[in-house]
């Protein structure tokens, strides 16, 4: 059931702020209420909350240049917490629209039931579905279904002082592919920079160390031998299972675990780019540059899909590095030595579970000591009051294997956050649905979000790509986003491996749940993985994921129009069969 909320009387709605009153300052863009421009015909009626003097008020809505919108919209995301920000922004939307307009919060949508049903409601000309989460949806399925929004960018934004829109986001806000093949697309508006980071509870950290771990010196894991050392050296002090990673079906698909799928399956895999670069490439010198943030934005950088999928799927290829591989088997062993330290119930907690047992300790020594999350929460646990708890956090450690080079850059999924798609009606419909969208990614519309969230006590997970100085976001957040103890290279999804080979075969379903399946029993009951097999734990995965993908392979190449038999020839078209 959609819960819907209703725009309210405008001083009651003005409470639920940290400042200001109803009606736009003197010096604001807002119209003035009582002249000719004003009352225009067709333009909104009511004047904007007064945000004090910190907002600049150049950028406040422009009341005569903002057309009476009328209807309904419906925003169907995954809310992770932020609904009552979201709650904020519609009220505000529908009271500057005198109530003639509803915005429905579908909030009862999980990271493991959305994506699915996303798919079905994109495809679906009855679909109600207005405002989706875009990265959630099928290869694809955004750029057929989803409205272009980069025209919109450029155009004049009311809800902005009717500045340019563009003048008003930062780049990260509109271009989600910054290699330069997509810069005339938006299918996705980016509302916040998405960031990641490992917590860790320093009380058990100093107990480890006084255990001996790292020579006595209670300083963070720099390399992954490090952390599960850490690990070990908490329950030597007696903390039990002190890594709060959660291996449960959403964990593995969409949140927690997957970060860990997508941060490591791009460190291992990015050095083969030289295997899967294009003849003209390759001709041209293409060499990948290890140690580039972002070496897809190399000039001569081009890979070819047939030698991609080849030495993914063919064991006698040269260069095979697919599931059955050594390769493949050592980046699984990697993640396998965290297995003696997860909680006894990581199959099925989820992440948010595991957030609220570290924050709150409420386990005690049983309780995660170590915990991979969005940077945003690290605010939320510096306000822990929890006895035998102070929170401290570091960046993705190295994972040292002969498998990588020594020089190699570890990248994080941060980077793009958000990921608002316009879902395409009718042109009515979508209209106002892109009206909303103007003003929720403005300097008003994003404080009117943050203020909210900040009296609800709740962090975002990154801060927003609407330009930072122009909206009114607490000091502590932009102190703590502004640490430079981790470094949000971001660009990890870039790499074809992490869709094609490590998380699933390009989104298709079969390979998703098999993923779900392998890691969960690899973690938290290996011997239902093993049965009456002689061989390791590590090839038995892969060989079963082998499999998965091949499984999927038929659906995929049907659905993308590729032969069936092209990844047996390297360097061809994808629909040459031979």
């Amino acid at each position: 059931m959609k819960k819907k909320f209703m725009a309210t009387a405008c001083l009651a709605f003005a409470c639920a702020f940290a400042f200001g009153s109803c009606g736009a300052p003197a010096n604001s863009g807002a119209g003035d209420s009582t002249s000719e421009e004003g009352s225009k015909k067709g333009m909104i009626q009511v004047d904007a909350l007064d945000l004090g003097e910190a907002f600049n008020a150049e950028y406040y809505p422009v009341k005569n240049e903002i057309k009476q919108q009328q209807g309904e919209i419906d925003v169907v995301i995954l809310f992770e917490g932020t609904e009552k920000g979201w709650q904020a922004a519609a009220k505000e939307y529908e009271r500057l629209h005198s109530n003639a307009v509803v915005v429905n919060l579908d909030t009862n949508w999980t990271s493991s039931n959305y994506p699915d049903k996303l798919n079905q409601e994109l495809s679906s000309s009855k679909s109600k579905w207005d405002i989706v989460q875009g990265n959630l949806a099928a290869s694809s399925y955004t750029q057929t279904y989803c409205v272009n929004m980069n025209s919109r960018v450029f155009e004049e934004n009311a809800y902005a002082g009717n500045k340019v829109w563009s003048e008003v986001l930062t780049e990260d806000a509109y271009i989600s592919d910054k290699s330069g093949d997509n810069d005339s697309s938006t299918y996705l508006m980016n509302s916040e920079g998405l960031q990641t980071a490992w917590f860790v509870n320093k009380v058990a950290l100093e107990a480890a160390a006084a255990q001996g771990y790292n020579n006595g010196v209670a300083e963070n894991p720099t390399t992954w031998a490090q952390m599960i050392s850490l690990c070990d050296y908490m329950v030597k002090a007696g903390y039990e299972n002190p890594l709060g990673i959660s291996v449960s079906p959403d964990s593995v698909s969409t949140s927690q675990f997957t970060w860990l799928l997508r941060v490591y399956g791009d460190y291992y895999y990015r050095n083969e780019y030289n295997n899967i670069a294009t003849d003209e490439a390759l001709e041209d010198g293409y060499t990948v540059d290890l140690e580039s943030e972002n070496p897809e934005s190399a000039k001569n950088y081009k890979y070819s899909e047939t030698k991609l999928v080849s030495i993914i799927l063919d064991e006698n290829a040269t260069g095979y590095v697919g599931g059955t591989s050594a390769k493949f088997q050592d980046f699984i062993s990697q993640l396998g030595q965290m297995r003696d330290y997860l909680s006894l119930d990581a199959a099925t907690k989820k992440m948010d579970e595991m957030r609220s047992d570290f924050k709150t300790q409420s386990k005690g020594k049983a309780s995660p000591q170590i915990m991979l999350d969005y940077a945003g929460f690290g605010i939320s646990f510096l306000q822990s009051t929890a006895a035998d708890f102070e929170m401290d956090f570091f960046d993705y450690p190295i994972m040292e294997s002969d498998y990588v080079a020594e020089n190699t850059l570890l990248r994080d999924v941060g980077g793009n956050g958000g990921y608002l798609a316009v879902v395409n009606h009718d042109q009515k419909q979508n209209e106002l649905t892109l009206d909303f969208m103007k003003f929720f990614m403005s300097p008003y519309g994003q404080t009117v979000y943050y203020n909210a969230l900040a009296a609800a006590n709740v962090a975002p997970k990154g801060l927003t790509t609407v330009v930072n100085d122009l909206v009114l976001v607490p000091d502590s957040w932009t102190e703590f986003f502004a640490t430079t103890k981790i470094q949000f290279t971001g660009l990890s999804d870039s790499n074809p491996f992490v869709s094609y080979f490590i998380r699933s075969l390009n989104g298709e379903s079969g390979s998703i749940a098999k993923a779900e399946e392998l890691w969960m029993k690899y973690l938290t009951a290996p011997n239902e993985l093993k049965g009456q097999s002689d061989y390791s734990l590590e090839y038995i995965f892969g060989a079963q994921w082998q499999d998965a993908l091949f499984a999927d392979w038929p659906s995929f190449c049907k659905t993308h129009g590729w032969n069936e038999n092209c990844y047996k020839y390297p360097g061809k078209d994808v629909t040459y069969g031979g």
